[in-house]
């Protein structure tokens, strides 16, 4: 019997497969400078095998949705990172005579959770909902006093909603599937493993290239859908024996 070959669930293996292809169409030019049989049409054939594997184990209509999904929550994101910033900017700011105050407003809002770059969708996330539940009326007052612009602090409370909605749907949409049969689990595994081995000679051809290497991380694709993998369980200790 057929086994799966891949972590995570159908969905998530073929939306991080999806967009590895698509960052192959993207960079084809330096792609094929080390492996000429990645030239056109290879990559947009691949991402027509995968999207028709979509079709066939999870439905046409979810990966409508899960791309209409994920579209709403990357604008969300790219809208609220420049309001984030911005409140805590305007925050460590207004506040710097009294760094306690800064440093409670900052952690009870979720802005310190915030770096400068590589900000993950899970975190906006967590920031925004910790805004949205944290904000009090008196907080705002005080944030406002310190100079704190009040409209962006409105704006971000309306896209935190948008944000929680598009990731609660999107999260739905990527475990919705259909029952796959051995035929179709033998193209799935085919199609991992092929799109594996372009992570695997990509990370081979350019070595130090952070950027290439990024786009084409496998397993970051693969968590960037949800996936979580599962923790390693410590073996149990044996008991001492009596001599």
């Amino acid at each position: 019997m057929t086994q799966r070959s891949f972590r995570g669930t159908v969905s998530q293996m073929l939306l991080s497969c999806l967009n590895i292809s698509e960052r192959g169409i993207e960079n084809v030019t330096l792609l094929t400078t080390m492996r000429p049989q990645w030239a056109d049409p290879y990559f947009p054939n691949l991402k027509i095998k995968i999207t028709k594997a979509f079709e066939e184990n999870i439905g046409v209509d979810i990966l409508t949705q899960v791309k209409e999904a994920t579209a709403v929550v990357t604008g969300t994101i790219s809208t609220a990172h420049r309001g984030l910033m911005t409140l805590k900017v305007e925050t460590e700011v207004g506040f710097k005579a009294n760094t306690v105050r800064r440093d409670a407003i900052l952690k009870n809002l979720g802005l310190n959770k915030l770096g400068m770059k590589n900000i993950k969708q899970s975190t906006y996330v967590e920031v925004l909902s910790m805004l949205r539940s944290n904000l009090t009326p008196e907080i705002k007052e005080e944030l406002v006093a310190a100079a704190v612009n009040s409209k962006n602090i409105d704006s971000l409370l309306a896209q935190a909603s948008v944000l929680i909605a598009a990731t609660t749907a999107q999260d739905k949409l990527k475990i919705s599937r259909k029952s796959t049969n051995t035929a179709n689990l033998d193209a799935l595994n085919d199609i991992h493993e092929e799109v594996s081995t372009i992570c695997k000679l990509v990370s081979t051809y350019f070595v130090g290239n952070k950027e290439i290497l990024n786009q084409f991380n496998f397993t970051k694709a693969l968590k960037e859908q949800g996936y979580k993998p599962t923790p390693k369980k410590k073996p149990t200790p044996k008991p001492p024996t009596n001599k």
